[in-house]
């Protein structure tokens, strides 16, 4: 505990510090799914997407009738949703790599009351060691976990597509 008391003489205000930063996102009800096991994971994935797609097939089916073309609504309302999910794993990923960036950083700028009076504050080489340790073993881990799965969105979204266009012809 005394390596860690020279964080009480921190001048960054608590909710600017990266460590704070990491475990506010970490205790957040959207940011956290990513920390979950395969599958809570796995789950969560899946039932946003069957979300994401009733809601994308209802409004798929104002423009194009389901009657008329069933596959082809069914293909469009897929994509649709795949897109809406890779824009919310999008998100995922920015926030975490900004908390990596920060974590990673041996210099912390913050304000102490506003946008006009910036500063800078070199982090002691304990709290740098502690953080950038975190950063390999707990962030590294899911932000590539988060970019599989956008490559996975991805390659959805073009068999999809491929796939609408060959039911199209």
């Amino acid at each position: 505990m005394k390596k860690l008391n020279n964080f009480n003489l921190c001048p960054v205000p608590r909710e600017q510090r990266p460590f704070y930063e990491y475990i506010n996102r970490k205790k957040s009800i959207l940011l956290s799914w990513v920390k979950l096991n395969e599958n809570g994971y796995t789950t969560n994935f899946f039932f946003t997407l069957f979300v994401i797609f009733t809601f994308s097939f209802s409004l798929i089916n104002l423009f194009v009738s389901f009657s008329y073309y069933p596959v082809e609504s069914i293909v469009l309302s897929f994509v649709f949703s795949l897109l809406i999910e890779s824009l919310l794993y999008l998100n995922f990923f920015l926030g975490w790599t900004y908390i990596g960036r920060r974590l990673v950083q041996d210099k912390v700028v913050y304000e102490e009351s506003g946008w006009y009076d910036g500063k800078i504050w070199i982090k002691p080489t304990i709290i740098l060691r502690h953080e950038r340790l975190l950063y390999h073993y707990q962030l590294i881990p899911l932000i590539n976990r988060i970019k599989k799965t956008l490559q996975l969105i991805l390659l959805s979204i073009v068999i999809l597509v491929c796939t609408f266009f060959l039911f199209l012809y």
